[in-house]
């Protein structure tokens, strides 16, 4: 009784606090959960409650969207293998005002083994506005504003919203005080903002947040499972604290599967790596330029922009080409290296773009290619790059970079300085589609194909001995974590593509408002801060999207080495497996459960593997 009265009171102090339309609604609803519950619920006297909801999720979750999808009260549940990143989320909802709570993870145990506190990572969701097709597409919508759960934040006051004019500021800590930055005018306005001089930051560890009676917040889980961690179910909480006093705990299991995630590799082909390539700005020249010359900064924000590509599986970005600066194209190559990604193959680094007034020249256009000009600047930045890679990495195994989205007269009048390349055993990568192939696919090594994936655009370039990657449907922008696992990953390699190669990691400077001029949105997985960057929910779902094409790589090694031992029982288990993710539809099936599903087949096959089936 005295739960139902408690709350009755609480749905009516909601109507009277101006939560909003939905409040008084969503009041009962929680209420209704409550009381549903009975002797069961564990917070009897607690001034907020939580739903437990899946990470990866198309569900917008807004202030005031009640978790339809969410457990009262449920537990974390965490699956994963040695050294993933795996992701958790929740909701709270709060019966008053707290102006200051907190959450604190505890260490997770099993039987003897323990994984520190350190290993999960705690975001507060932050919602601010972005423009009107926010969460669904990468294309403009310059007369709405929407509010938009995206940026993952230790300190939610990095952000300021205001709901009155639809407002963003950015936080921005001088020297002589604490500034918001308006970071919501149009492309018309000319605002500059430098983000390696401007003291944006955002703390290191979560930050007190506030409660608002009536309203949803949500939280991002990320743990990191140690690669020495055995096998098992850990358990551990996640303590929410009002007034420095814990008036809840949110269980939190994991369990650590007994394998390592191999490297992606491609559906059609085991022997040939899927590649995780994405655009990525700055580079280090820029970075080095904005910041008036201070090396020390550079090194250190470009070192932890390429740590967070590969903490999100993005081993592959393109490196910047040689432009004239010799030392930093060098000092950015080493920082690449030191930051664990993958120098083999390498993609740009050395140019192939030849001068835009090169190619239009009349001595270039319509000119057979023996009497054509040799683009003499162009050759002697390949060779130099060239020189460096090799001494640096011991090959040339690099996809040079040619130019962006060329017409037919660009791409053919590449035709020259891309046989100077192919002469020096190097290779060209380059963004095309189907008139690439019909026009110049003999010397194309490695299509960046826009639009939607098929398996018969795969088959014409790999036909050939081409490779080919995927951008543009859609490019980066929505920030839908769900959506951008799906066009990252299983679509990609179910389709018989060679990887991913979108465009971009992150060009605006957090305003999603200048590129309407040119209808679009701002194009962003992450947000620069002066040290580093702030993390989505869109790179999450990006990190996602590699770790799926890992588990199915696991799975099909597994399923080919049982088909391999000639044994009926492996046999058939192996073309199970097969057959199951062949009829897999990656386009419209839950991916948490098609992951969950190749689990269980790994751990089947694994146990065959072990038994020696006959």
């Amino acid at each position: 009784m005295r739960r139902l009265v408690l709350m009755s009171a609480l749905a009516a102090s909601l109507t009277l606090s101006g939560a909003g339309m939905a409040a008084p609604d969503n009041a009962e609803r929680v209420a209704a959960g409550i009381r549903a519950q009975k002797e069961a619920y564990p917070l009897a006297n607690a001034p907020l409650t939580w739903y437990a909801v899946p990470a990866m999720s198309s569900v917008k979750r807004l202030p005031d969207t009640f978790p339809e999808d969410g457990t009262l009260c449920g537990p974390l549940q965490i699956v994963a293998a040695r050294s993933e990143f795996e992701p958790a989320s929740f909701v709270v909802y709060s019966f008053k005002d707290v102006d200051r709570a907190e959450l604190r993870a505890s260490a997770l145990t099993a039987r003897e083994a323990t994984i520190p506190a350190a290993n999960v990572d705690l975001k507060v969701v932050k919602c601010w506005y972005q423009t009107g097709t926010a969460w669904h597409s990468y294309f403009a919508d310059a007369t709405g504003r929407c509010m938009t759960p995206e940026l993952l934040l230790n300190d939610e006051n990095l952000i300021k919203v205001d709901t009155a004019t639809q407002d963003n500021y950015l936080r921005a800590d001088y020297p002589e005080g604490t500034k918001y930055l308006w970071i919501s005018f149009p492309a018309s306005v000319k605002t500059p903002f430098n983000a390696e001089t401007t003291p944006v930051a955002d703390a290191k560890t979560l930050q007190p947040f506030r409660l608002e009676a009536g309203r949803f917040k949500q939280f991002w889980v990320t743990v990191k499972v140690p690669g020495n961690a055995a096998p098992g179910v850990y358990r551990g909480r996640i303590d929410i604290l009002c007034g420095g006093a814990a008036v809840a705990s949110v269980p939190l299991s994991l369990r650590v599967l007994p394998f390592d995630l191999p490297k992606p590799m491609t559906y059609y082909d085991m022997s040939r790596e899927f590649y995780t390539l994405l655009y990525n700005e700055p580079h280090y020249s820029d970075i080095l330029k904005l910041s008036g010359g201070d090396a020390a900064h550079a090194d250190r924000k470009m070192l932890a922009m390429y740590e967070n590509m590969r903490d999100h599986g993005i081993v592959n970005p393109q490196v910047a080409n040689l432009r004239g600066d010799r030392d930093a194209f060098i000092r950015q190559l080493k920082i690449f290296r030191q930051a664990g990604l993958s120098t083999d193959p390498l993609f740009s680094g050395v140019p192939a773009i030849p001068s835009y007034g090169w190619m239009t020249s009349p001595q270039v256009k319509g000119v057979p290619i023996r009497d054509q000009p040799d683009p003499e600047d162009l050759y002697q930045r390949v060779d130099e790059a060239a020189k460096i890679v090799k001494e640096m990495f011991g090959h040339t195994n690099v996809y040079c970079f040619g130019w962006d989205e060329p017409g037919i007269s660009l791409l053919i009048a590449e035709r020259k300085p891309w046989k100077y390349i192919h002469d020096r055993g190097l290779m060209i990568y380059t963004t095309g589609h189907d008139t690439h192939f019909k026009r110049n696919g003999y010397n194309e090594d490695f299509c960046n194909s826009a639009g939607a994936a098929t398996r018969e655009k795969a088959a014409k370039w790999h036909a050939i001995g081409a490779r080919v990657t995927n951008y543009a449907d859609p490019h980066t922008g929505p920030e839908n974590p769900d959506f951008m696992r799906r066009v990252h990953g299983m679509i990609l390699y179910k389709a018989n593509y060679d990887g991913m190669g979108n465009y971009i990691v992150s060009c605006s400077r957090w305003n999603d408002f200048i590129g309407t001029e040119y209808n679009f949105r701002s194009f962003n997985l992450t947000y620069p801060t002066r040290d580093g960057v702030v993390d989505t929910l869109a790179w999450e779902g990006t990190r996602e999207a590699v770790d799926d094409v890992r588990y199915a790589t696991k799975l099909k090694t597994l399923a080919l080495a049982a088909i391999a031992t000639g044994k009926t029982e492996s046999v058939y288990a192996g073309r199970k497996a097969l057959q199951w993710i062949e009829n897999a539809d990656e386009k419209r099936a839950d991916l948490n459960g098609m992951r969950m599903e190749m689990i269980q087949y790994i751990m089947k096959l694994m146990e065959m593997q072990q038994g020696g089936a006959r």
